[in-house]
């Protein structure tokens, strides 16, 4: 009898989508991962089951805001872009980008990223989408939402499924707190019409 899946994930990202895989994937499913990094998040998944294709701009030079791929090729695509302003110098080495300094450019490297996945994943496919909730100039800004809102009145997409991760390493607070600290990030399973 299987443990189930669920909405909430203690632990880490692999752990988080071995699940996901294994709920919404098929074997021989054709799989764009446009922000791979190191690729902490397959660790878990038999990458034999599935036809990757691994982009990013740091290690392929490509750019997740403008993809080289025709209109619905994949079947399912993953976007994971930095969702804070806290290692600036990283983000824009990694995505080619000026400093981001406020909150709403950084949600614009979601809506670029997920309108071009939009466009390359088949109808009915399924786009994940990582993302936290932030603190920027003392307001709170809920981030997952402001997603949430863009795929599903923008782009037209379903909204399946959320699931959130916490994070069971604490961050240290070096500052007087204004709004409680973000330790749960969360993984958007949009469908594609």
């Amino acid at each position: 009898m299987s443990k189930g899946i669920y909405n909430i994930v203690i632990g880490d990202n692999d752990e988080l989508i071995k699940n996901v895989a294994n709920l919404y994937f098929e074997k021989g499913n054709r799989i764009l991962d446009v922000t791979y990094g190191k690729g902490v998040f397959w660790k878990q998944v038999n990458q034999e089951d599935f036809n990757f294709t691994f982009d990013d701009i740091r290690t392929t030079g490509v750019d997740f805001r403008e993809l080289p791929y025709t209109d619905n090729l994949y079947d399912h695509g993953v976007l994971d872009p930095p969702y804070s302003r806290r290692n600036l110098k990283a983000m824009e080495d990694c995505y080619a980008t000026k400093k981001l300094t406020k909150h709403s450019e950084i949600v614009e490297l979601y809506f670029k990223g997920l309108k071009e996945l939009n466009r390359v994943v088949k109808p009915g496919g399924y786009i994940l989408v990582k993302t936290q909730d932030e603190v920027c100039g003392c307001k709170q800004h809920w981030t997952h939402i402001e997603i949430y809102d863009f795929a599903t009145q923008v782009l037209g997409m379903y909204g399946k499924d959320l699931i959130h991760l916490v994070n069971t390493r604490k961050p240290k607070i070096n500052y007087k707190q204004q709004h409680s600290r973000k330790i749960v990030s969360y993984l958007w399973i949009f469908q594609v019409n």
